[in-house]
């Protein structure tokens, strides 16, 4: 600057000279000395005038200053430090167009600046005072955005931006905003750092936002960041907001501790823990009905076993429980159930339909929340009265008619059934589903149970040819191709090895065989003791599978293996309900059933080690029943594909 005025003045007097020539007698008139040219001293004054104004907080003399300075040859740290001092200078004073200017060129002298945040919140800073908050929040994004900034700077600038956001009241960017940055995070670390900044930043978030935003979650999303912190914050200020439904808020935050993804669960276990200190640590009691003595005594006692590991599992958790353990074979049962504690509102069992009509019929039922161990409830009604916690007649025939029609594209179906209450109701059931799912029954047969002699016939009789008639290799009888695919036989497995030769004997191997759950039971008691040429393409519903990878049936398998003893269905039984139970304790406090249903409908991430169940708004259940083929090992689950290429290669082979 200093040397720009001196040549302009020595311009100005060499146009001036031939004027005082031209004019010969105008007199001479003394010119002003030119300036010397700036030394050494003069830029070390002005450094020196400049800290001092810099140091007073005199930025508008500062940015006058160190704007003249930056033009003056100065050594590389004294550049930098007016670079620095004009850019912040000029942000304080408001002249955001000369800081932005500032910034860039500082980093071009200094490009690890670019590695700084101070440096790029200083550029933000610029733009938002230009009014350019449009650019502000997409400069924020690159860097968010670019793998190859530090972490340090990509958090800053992602924390920055929900600033913006929230002065703005705009809080729908937060979610989006949140699941970027910790997808950026490099390491544990750095996941819990973030947590932890993310907590603070959604306590802010006013209570409408923040129930949109639980809302917008699905129930199987609820564990994942930033989802987990959202529900946990919302259940946090229930606790201090409806202080009456401390004891479901509690069971909610407990549920969230156990299944968040959490990088470092300490800062919440902290939260729950102030909590607790102010409104107490609720108990759970829980009930059950069952045979302790007799003949199902054994099972009654499997179902106990599974009931005190899932009681393990949860106070190994924080949830404090008691098991209240009535036998359902004393004598007066119905004094026993009166005299158990009122706070054991959820009780499960019965196993035995006489043991729930005496408990039905002497209206204990109404004075708690039966989960009944039956696949039917006689006259109770479901979903008022009482509950199913056990699979239905329907699902088992639900399962294996999808199998049928949906996956294998099977239309026509047949029924072969015994000549028994049992028999009759599930063939029944079986063509009404098969019907209403689009299918066709092409064939009915009954057999006379016990009459083995005569089974034979029966089969004949299904597949339209004479009695005893059978192609043979040496014959040429030429059998007619039955109408249908498949056959639901719905007996036991024991009659079942009886009447799947005849399909042989009659040249018929073609079939897909269902059977009902009976069949899978059985089975996994001795597989080895089957011919399983028979049932290679039968298939078969289930509640239990001991390979189940489902986190709770791994774990359940891990504890009773320690015990020396192989989990079961019963065990899985007693496991589940437990665990079902104290989840549910606390909304079944109330007396009303339409409440609890609502509930039920609700409940959709819990963690099954048997197949699970689900109920509907007016409290009816429904197990998704596992499907089966069998094995000389045990069971493997059905693969559709797999099994529709085991039909297809029969068929081929034995093709008419």
């Amino acid at each position: 600057m200093v040397h720009q005025l001196a040549l302009r003045e020595i311009l100005i007097l060499l146009l001036l000279i031939p004027v005082f020539f031209a004019g010969g007698c105008v007199e001479k008139k003394r010119l002003p000395p030119v300036p010397p040219p700036p030394t050494e001293e003069t830029v070390q004054g002005l450094l020196l005038q400049a800290d001092a104004a810099w140091q007073a907080r005199d930025y508008r003399r500062s940015r006058q200053l160190y704007d003249v300075l930056v033009s003056e040859p100065l050594d590389h740290r004294q550049l930098d430090l007016a670079w620095e001092r004009l850019s912040i200078s000029s942000l304080q004073t408001q002249d955001y167009v000369r800081a932005q200017d500032a910034l860039i060129r500082w980093a071009l002298l200094d490009p690890k600046l670019r590695l700084e945040w101070f440096w790029h919140e200083y550029r933000v800073l610029a733009l938002l005072g230009q009014g350019k908050e449009d650019q502000a929040e997409d400069y924020l994004l690159q860097i968010l955005r670019q793998p190859e900034s530090p972490w340090s700077l990509r958090s800053s600038a992602g924390v920055r931006l929900s600033e913006m956001y929230r002065q703005h009241r705009d809080y729908d960017p937060l979610p989006p905003l949140f699941v970027d940055l910790h997808a950026a995070a490099p390491d544990a670390q750095a996941k819990a750092e973030l947590e932890r900044v993310v907590v603070q930043i959604v306590r802010e978030i006013p209570d409408a936002s923040l129930q949109r935003f639980v809302e917008r979650v699905p129930s199987a999303e609820t564990a994942v960041f930033p989802n987990s912190v959202f529900a946990w914050e919302q259940r946090r200020r229930e606790a201090r907001q409806l202080p009456g439904e401390w004891p479901e808020t509690w069971a909610a935050m407990q549920r969230l501790l156990q299944q968040g993804e959490w990088a470092d669960s300490r800062p919440f276990v902290e939260d729950l823990d102030e909590l607790q200190e102010h409104f107490g640590t609720p108990g759970i009691c829980i009930g059950l009905v069952l045979p302790l003595d007799g003949p199902l005594a054994e099972t009654g006692w499997k179902v106990v076993r599974g009931a005190e590991a899932g009681r393990d599992a949860l106070e190994k958790n924080g949830y404090p429980v008691r098991l209240e353990i009535a036998n359902a074979q004393d004598s007066d049962i119905q004094g026993t159930l009166t005299a158990m504690a009122p706070e054991c509102r959820v009780v499960g069992g019965p196993i035995q339909r006489e043991a729930w009509d005496r408990l039905h019929g002497a209206n204990i039922s109404s004075q708690r929340h039966f989960f009944t161990f039956l696949p039917t409830m006689g006259e109770a009604e479901e979903g008022r009265n009482a509950w199913r916690f056990f699979a239905g007649p329907q699902d088992q025939i639900h399962a294996l008619a999808d199998l049928a029609l949906r996956q294998l594209d099977i239309s026509g179906l047949a029924v072969l059934f015994p000549q028994d209450r049992f028999g009759e109701h599930l063939g029944e059931m079986f063509t009404r589903e098969v019907i209403s799912m689009g299918g066709q029954i092409t064939g009915h047969q009954s057999y006379q149970p016990g009459r083995h002699e005569k089974w034979g016939e029966a089969v004949a009789s299904l597949l339209g040819v004479p009695a005893q008639q059978r192609r043979g290799r040496q014959e040429r009888a030429v059998l007619p191709r039955p109408p249908f695919q498949a056959v639901f036989i719905p007996d036991n497995l024991s009659d079942a090895e009886v009447l799947l030769p005849q399909f042989f004997y009659y040249d018929e191997p073609r079939l897909l065989i269902l059977g009902p759950e009976l069949w899978s039971q059985a089975w996994l008691q001795r597989p080895r003791h089957t011919e399983l040429q028979y049932f290679r393409l039968a298939a078969m519903p289930g509640a239990w599978w001991p390979d189940n990878p489902a986190p709770a049936a791994r774990s359940l398998t891990e504890v009773m293996q320690a015990t020396g003893q192989d989990p079961d269905f019963w065990i899985a039984l007693g496991y589940d309900f437990v665990r079902f139970a104290a989840r549910i304790s606390q909304a079944a406090q109330t007396s009303a059933p339409n409440r609890l249903n609502t509930y039920l409908a609700a409940v959709t991430d819990f963690d099954w080690s048997m197949a699970p169940l689900s109920w509907n708004d007016q409290g009816q259940a429904r197990q998704d029943l596992f499907l089966f083929q069998p094995t000389s090992q045990g069971l493997n689950l059905v693969d559709p594909m797999v099994l529709r290429n085991q039909l297809d290669r029969v068929r081929e082979r034995y093709a008419r």
